[in-house]
């Protein structure tokens, strides 16, 4: 654009007002000056022009605007703002909004009907299974510029490929079984060594494992053209996906192709749970509608679409963040939606002020948005759900001088998190120093919702519900192996209904989740404060329906205090792994040497020696023990249990321990009673009644009145009110 146009469009501003251009791919033309009679057609365009505006000292003092209207299919080049692309100052910012008629940005492919066609060929109808032959249809994706596809890994963690999607749904590739899990029957070989103590814990796996299956369907797949199965091959917290090796029907098994990291079949006597997988990518179960599968070296999709509907199919191929920021300042993005990639919507990457509002953000392959690095940066009333991986992911600051980034992610709904990424997938993800995480409603995941890390991070006035809906050993919050994850505060949250409640919860509603949870207790927690993790307060909290609910995993220094435990299977659980398993000093290369995590801080130094400085001498005051950690002030309401220990607790720690002022309300188990024998110094640390509280039978659905009631207030005087009416999104 010549100077004398960047004149014309600062005409307006003469008199403050902010400049905008006028972004609309379907009516708009880069020739035209940008207006809202003449748009521009591209995003490049109105970056550019903003460049412009820099170079010849014409970026007005407000800022300048840029309103974007219409779709923007993104699905070979995406759109990267730099340095140069941010705003003067606070108060002159650039922004990128949404008009009133709405902005979605894309990175797929729009699979025209026109371009589908029967499948007539002997060999692939021969494949099918008979149900579907004549309703599954095939594309050329060649015809979409997509002629070269490499062949999938033998071994990966989620799905990170091309996805096909249509009516707004993603679509599903071909597997059996059609819902749910098929169960190991037998395993054969795990294909791991023995477990070399000097390195881990775990045994490790060195060759492709072989099981035995009971059904019929695996007679009929051709392996030759690549099958995977994806599963829970040895851990409840570990899914990953191998292909298939080779299948021997007569024996009926399979042995897999890739090492599995941990083996195949349960890696000790006491876990029971039977191992569960499905198998995917093969054209020989493509038997529903909504099942697609694609044929890499022939470039070839093949469709069963719902109802038979071909006309809003959209196949996602981008990869790269949709909107890329890099090291840029005062920006926003205000009101945008993005569906339908492969990699993330946004990615915001050093910068510092760039806020990211009334986002809408869904039907992603992988992960919704990232922000890492920088400063003051986040997210405020964005809506993140559907994605394959997790929802947000937030990093920043610096641990080892403790300086702050001042990042948040506010009143925001993430959910639905884990749709391809079983394990991987969390809702939230948020690590480094200095992050404010408020005012959220957080739901939906597979596993864990909310994973931390970190220093002096607050997680705060957030409801968080139907997390480990499928998978064991986790929590609605998890952080842990850290010594040195200090100053962390989870404090006046409604954590409710996770794992098996979770499920059957959301099927009273009618909202027929896409879950299959576990049949046995495999370790539900609320917050779980893992492998000896210490420093962090639990504080203010209702827990309610949350399994082992604030978990201390022999951790040190942690403070449980103010919570209200209703109905859970234990409100506190303390145990001493770090005996058995923690080994600071050693070296080990599984996370276990929780000192040499603290000399990469410096902590005898400052500012750790003053910031934390009961650190300094940890490995002087027996620091495989949990010690140092304060239970205060809970009240527990109908729970199986108060106090779930394991190991030697009990003659060892427990009386070292700050307990004081616990009260427990219910059937006393007599594990508690033990722990705590209802003498006068023993009602001073947990305080066991019989009472049955006003308001407690169906707590939730009167509200948790019951902490409001006369008889609460007289039997817990000391506790202080969860101020529930604060939590979840504010202005709600």
């Amino acid at each position: 654009m010549k100077k004398i146009g960047l004149l014309s469009l600062l005409a307006g501003s003469a008199f403050g007002a902010q400049t905008v251009l006028y972004v609309n791919p379907q009516s708009g033309c880069d020739e035209d000056p940008g207006t809202a009679a003449k748009p521009y057609a591209s995003l490049d365009k109105a970056r550019d022009t903003i460049r412009a505006l820099k170079r010849d000292g014409a970026f007005p003092g407000t800022g300048v605007t840029v309103e974007l209207t219409g779709t923007f299919a993104m699905p070979t080049r995406a759109f990267a703002l730099a340095a140069e692309d941010g705003g003067a100052g606070p108060d002159a910012p650039v922004v990128y909004r949404a008009s009133k008629s709405g902005a979605l940005l894309t990175g797929g492919h729009v699979l025209p009907a026109s371009g589908f066609r029967a499948v007539t060929d002997a060999a692939t109808l021969a494949r099918l299974p008979e149900p579907a032959r004549g309703k599954v249809v095939a594309f050329d994706l060649k015809s979409v510029g997509l002629s070269a596809l490499p062949p999938l890994p033998d071994k990966f963690s989620g799905w990170s490929e091309m996805e096909v999607f249509s009516g707004g749904q993603a679509m599903r590739l071909a597997r059996w079984p059609n819902a749910g899990w098929a169960e190991i029957a037998k395993v054969i070989d795990r294909g791991v060594k023995p477990v070399d103590k000097a390195t881990g814990e775990w045994e490790v796996g060195y060759k492709g494992g072989t099981f035995e299956y009971a059904e019929e369907a695996p007679s009929r797949w051709n392996v030759a053209k690549g099958i995977w199965m994806n599963g829970f091959w040895c851990h409840d917290w570990a899914n990953e996906t191998l292909k298939i090796g080779a299948i021997d029907t007569e024996k009926k098994q399979i042995t897999a192709a890739a090492v599995h990291t941990y083996g195949i079949g349960n890696s000790s006597k006491w876990h029971t749970a039977k191992r569960r997988y499905y198998v995917f990518n093969l054209l020989e179960e493509l038997d529903v509608p909504g099942e697609w599968y694609v044929d890499r070296e022939a470039g070839v999709l093949y469709f069963y679409p719902p109802g038979g509907d071909l006309g809003n199919v959209v196949l996602s191929v981008q990869k790269k963040p949709l909107i890329q920021i890099a090291q840029a300042g005062n920006l926003r993005l205000d009101g945008l939606a993005f569906q339908y990639s492969t990699g993330k919507a946004v990615a915001v990457d050093g910068c510092e002020n760039v806020v990211l509002q009334n986002l809408r953000v869904s039907n992603l392959t992988t992960d919704g948005i990232s922000v890492s690095g920088g400063k003051a940066c986040g997210l405020d009333r964005c809506e993140v759900s559907g994605v394959g991986g997790t929802c947000v992911s937030i990093s920043g600051g610096d641990r080892k001088s403790l300086a702050g980034c001042g990042h948040f992610v506010t009143n925001c709904r993430l959910h639905h998190s884990g749709r391809l990424q079983r394990t991987q997938g969390k809702c939230l993800s948020f690590s480094g120093v200095g992050i404010r995480v408020a005012h959220n409603l957080i739901y939906d995941s597979p596993y864990i919702a909310v994973v931390y890390g970190g220093n002096e991070n607050l997680f705060e006035y957030n409801e968080v519900h139907s997390a480990m809906m499928e998978s064991g050993d986790g929590g609605g919050l998890y952080t842990g192996r850290d010594w040195g994850s200090q100053g962390n505060i989870v404090r006046y949250n409604y954590l409710h209904h996770f794992g098996k409640p979770g499920v059957e919860w959301q099927k009273a509603r009618g909202l027929n989740p896409d879950y299959e949870p576990l049949g046995e207790n495999v370790m539900v927690m609320g917050v779980y404060l893992d492998d000896c993790d210490s420093g962090d307060t639990v504080s203010d909290n209702l827990f309610y329906r949350t399994g082992w609910s604030a978990f201390v995993g022999g951790g040190r220094y942690n403070t449980i205090s103010n919570n209200l435990f209703i109905e859970c299977t234990s409100a506190l659980h303390l145990d001493d792994r770090g005996l058995k398993r923690a080994r600071p000093g050693e070296g080990t290369k599984d996370g276990w040497d929780l000192l040499a995590k603290l000399q990469a801080f410096n902590f005898q130094a400052p500012p750790w020696k003053d910031k934390y400085p009961h650190l300094v001498n940890i490995m002087q005051d027996e620091p495989k023990l949990p010690l140092h950690n304060v239970f205060s002030e809970n009240v527990a309401i109908n729970c199986e249990r108060f106090l779930q220990m394991h190991g030697s607790l009990k003659a060892t720690t427990l009386p070292r321990l700050d307990f004081h002022g616990n009260l427990v309300f219910g059937p006393v188990n007599k594990g508690d009673a033990e722990s705590f024998p209802q003498t006068e110094d023993g009602r001073k640390r947990a305080d066991f009644r019989s009472e049955t509280l006003p308001d407690s039978a169906s707590p939730d659905a009167d509200g948790f009145k019951v902490q409001d009631s006369a008889e609460f207030k007289r039997l817990a005087p000391g506790f202080k009110r969860i101020p529930l009416e604060k939590i979840g999104i504010a202005g709600q």
